[in-house]
């Protein structure tokens, strides 16, 4: 490696630690400025961070930087921060509940493999769809099922 290079490592890894001391701080001064306020002001701040995050993800379908920059109207200084504290997992959770939840309503199922249909099943009015992951979630079970409130005639 060139000595070039070698400064290059060695300053990205001093700036990584900086930051991470940085984010420790941070994130130590939010929990007490969490602390310090009433339960009014925390119900306030909870309030308006939960319905800023569904109106961008569930009902507007906004991606993690449009959420940041139009819902919350921060810049992009806060994209790494919201990383950090774990905004963008939970915004990715979200729209995966939100694929969750429309697979619910599937009419059909079909199985592909290397591009050609290996197992295709149209389903009656009276099924429904629902699945189980098993084997330390390696394995996904598709059940097919009667609606249980359905009686046969």
């Amino acid at each position: 490696m060139s000595n070039d290079n070698e400064k290059l490592f060695a300053a990205l890894h001093e700036f990584d630690e900086q930051e991470a001391e940085y984010m420790k701080e941070y994130e130590q001064k939010n929990d007490q400025w969490w602390n310090g306020l009433t339960e009014e002001e925390r119900e306030d701040a909870f309030y308006a961070v939960c319905k800023r995050m569904f109106e961008a993800r569930v009902r507007e379908n906004r991606s993690y930087r449009g959420t940041l920059y139009d819902k919350f109207g921060f810049g992009p200084h806060m994209y790494r921060a919201g990383m950090e504290c774990g905004f963008f997992a939970l915004h990715n959770m979200l729209h995966e509940a939100l694929e969750y939840e429309a697979i619910k309503s599937v009419t059909r199922i079909e199985v592909i493999e290397e591009q050609e249909s290996v197992y295709e099943k149209q389903l009656a009015d009276s099924q429904h769809v629902h699945f189980n992951l098993i084997n330390d979630d390696k394995t996904l079970k598709v059940f097919i099922d009667k609606y249980s409130w359905m009686v046969d005639l």
